[in-house]
């Protein structure tokens, strides 16, 4: 519309719909132009989405999408950085999605964000990405925020919260502490100064019953803390402390010196050391370690051999979700150890 009041003539999207499978569209109004995403399928059921651009709101014109096949559901944007939610086309008659993002700056290409986090047992609505679903998302402070619902093998759901920093990597928030655990679906979100608002239902949004619905109000994820000008990095913190599992253990010390203690499967009461006195293990390795190519990963040498190991080896390891972190040893792997005072993770019993 003009702003005489005049209706203009509308942009009509070169997308089709049909029955069983019609066809949508989301507006994302920025500062400097309008967005447009329209969610339409071919004849034969294919993804068929397309992005469209204006900085009027009367001359629109196309801008690319990440690879054919995928499908896309919502978007934002925050400064120069555009985020698009939606999945990987499935062929499946329930055609469900494996959720994914994509991110671009300015006018760059698209590029495919991290597998979006699940969550950290114990906490309720930690299950396989296939069950996990943005339904919503918003520019939030410097990064961004989603909503949406993750749900169980006997179909019971909870809410699901999201933020980014970035776009290109998204944190799930714990579900019993922000309450999600009592709302079964979350609708659509917005995001006023520090708050976050988001409209939920206690009941399936079919059911259609008002008494359900819930507004949820909570503030912003706090950003990472500037470090004092005395204080003293720690590239490693997310590795320090004892990870174990039923058969071994690994020390990690501020410093990046390791500690690695495995039964020998002999006792010292049978058979000369190296053995295990009792339940105390008895085999040892050592080494160093520092940050690796990202936050989640540290790499270094072993020091002190392991068996069939020399000393020298290079040694890698990463965080993977569920409270745990994966140990590969000259790229032979060492299994998964669980987080520090955790019993249980990533289908490990842990050793304590």
């Amino acid at each position: 519309m003009e702003k005489s009041g005049h209706s203009t003539k509308l942009f009509e999207t070169p997308c089709g719909g049909h029955e069983g499978s019609e066809a949508t569209a989301e507006v994302l109004v920025a500062d400097d132009a309008f967005h447009l995403l329209t969610n339409c399928t071919t004849g034969d059921f294919r993804p068929a989405d397309q992005l469209f651009a204006s900085r009027d709101g009367r001359r629109w014109k196309k801008e690319p999408l990440p690879d054919n096949g995928n499908e896309f559901d919502h978007l934002a944007r925050n400064g120069d950085t555009m985020v698009l939610t939606g999945g990987l086309a499935d062929d499946s008659v329930e055609h469900t999605t494996e959720p994914h993002t994509w991110y671009r700056e300015g006018n760059s290409g698209w590029h495919t964000g991290a597998p979006l986090d699940v969550g950290r047992l114990p906490d309720v609505g930690v299950v396989p990405r296939k069950n996990q679903e943005m339904l919503a998302v918003a520019p939030a402070g410097s990064g961004f925020v989603a909503i949406g619902s993750a749900r169980a093998a006997d179909n019971s759901a909870v809410g699901a919260l999201w933020f980014s920093a970035d776009g290109k990597k998204w944190a799930k928030q714990p579900t019993r502490t922000n309450g999600f655990d009592t709302l079964r679906s979350l609708a659509t979100l917005t995001v006023w100064k520090k708050k976050v608002v988001v409209l939920g239902s206690r009941r399936a949004w079919e059911t259609s019953d008002p008494a359900n619905a819930r507004i949820w109000i909570g503030d912003l994820a706090p950003g990472p803390r500037s470090p004092s000008p005395t204080a003293t990095p720690r590239p490693l913190a997310r590795f320090v402390g004892t990870w174990s599992w039923s058969g071994a253990s690994i020390t990690i010390k501020d410093d990046g010196s390791f500690d690695y203690r495995y039964l020998t499967m002999v006792q010292c009461s049978e058979h000369a050391p190296p053995c295990d006195k009792g339940s105390e293990m008895g085999g040892r390795a050592s080494g160093v370690l520092h940050e690796g190519r990202t936050g989640d990963e540290a790499v270094g040498t072993v020091v002190e051999a392991l068996p069939n190991t020399p000393a020298g080896s290079s040694i890698t390891i990463s965080r993977e979700p569920y409270m745990a972190i994966d140990i590969t040893i000259n790229k032979m792997g060492y299994g998964l150890f669980c987080e520090p005072g955790a019993h249980r993770c990533a289908g490990h019993v842990g050793g304590e």
